[in-house]
């Protein structure tokens, strides 16, 4: 993924090293906050309202769940895998980095089996990789 004049191009293979999952997680970040914000006003709409009221509910039910389908498609297109509200894995080609809304930054990593559970600072990840003899966790500078 490279951000360029602040257009985005598109990452089709859908793998990611650190610096470019790290680049474009202010994007992913914004889109999350955006959907997240109009989906939380939605249900306290549905939480005030009285629940006798089937066809209204069931209108902003909907409403909500096309929210959620809509951001699942942008973080996609990004190449990006959401798993879970606003949770969102960038394949690193040996695990995923995995960023959890309203995190900050991306500062968490998972085994492909391991799932969000599993998370462990990619900071102990590096470590785990330099003791192993393994120097760069970033493919970026292999090359």
């Amino acid at each position: 993924m490279q951000l360029d004049r602040g257009v985005i191009t598109i990452n089709r293979s859908g793998v990611f090293t650190l610096p470019q999952a790290r680049e474009v997680l202010p994007v992913v970040r914004k889109i999350t906050q955006d959907f997240s914000v109009r989906v939380e006003s939605l249900i306290a709409r549905l939480e005030a309202m009285n629940p006798n009221e089937i066809e209204a509910i069931n209108v902003l039910e909907d409403e909500v769940n096309e929210l959620i389908k809509a951001w699942h498609a942008k973080v996609k297109k990004l190449g990006a895998k959401p798993k879970g509200l606003w949770l969102v894995d960038f394949d690193s080609g040996d695990g995923f980095y995995c960023w959890k809304y309203p995190e900050k930054e991306l500062l968490y990593w998972h085994a492909y089996d391991d799932g969000f559970s599993g998370r462990k600072l990619i900071a102990d990840k590096e470590e785990s990789n330099r003791s192993r003899g393994i120097y760069s966790f970033d493919r970026s500078r292999d090359t």
